[in-house]
């Protein structure tokens, strides 16, 4: 069973290695942002709580985040295991998976960070948000969530490095080069 966190600032190619990952290895794909947009869709109260916070221009706590990932995770069992893509996004929500994890007979197998430079993030999204059409693709949104995910994601790395599960790969090639790359990784564990 592999059980693995995805790490990389926006613009790294975790989406497209999340994809690679669930076909290849057929990891139940457990996205923050598709859990919390399918409780607001859905209209729960907690999906309620989450669209107002959202509104407000807030984060949602990590309380409420930690509360619908173990929810999702425990309602989509797979013998091969999850990809974490997004979550989690701070050393508290790290220590809470690693102890729900634990209290299924679970642990994390590997984080692997996408490490990818600036300004390649930058051009890679101003792209994608040229074929998408995107209006938050643009450089200095851009150029901001990149900020945010250095000064508050990053320190996972420090996390995952010191339980001996960090897996740094260079994300600024081709796709099916950090593809190939990833896959070395998880054969050798």
């Amino acid at each position: 069973m592999l059980n693995i966190v995805l790490l990389g600032p926006p613009g790294s190619g975790k989406g497209t290695q999340a994809a690679n990952l669930v076909k290849e290895y057929g990891l139940t794909h457990i996205s923050t942002g598709e859990c919390l947009r399918a409780e607001i869709a859905a209209q729960t109260p907690i999906g309620k709580e989450i669209e107002a916070i959202i509104a407000g221009g807030n984060y949602v706590s990590d309380e409420i985040v930690n509360s619908i990932i173990e929810h999702y995770e425990k309602n989509h069992e797979n013998p091969n295991g999850y990809l974490f893509d997004g979550y989690p996004r701070t050393i508290s929500q790290a220590e809470f998976l690693d102890q729900s994890m634990a209290r299924q007979g679970l642990s994390i197998t590997a984080a692997i960070d996408l490490e990818v430079e600036d300004e390649v993030l930058i051009k890679r999204i101003l792209y994608r948000g040229r074929l998408s059409g995107r209006a938050d693709d643009n450089e200095e949104t851009a150029r901001k969530r990149i900020k945010v995910y250095q000064e508050k994601t990053q320190i996972l790395e420090n996390y995952y490095r010191k339980h001996g599960k960090l897996h740094v790969i260079s994300g600024n090639f081709e796709v099916g080069e950090t593809w190939s790359k990833v896959k070395v990784i998880l054969e050798s564990l």
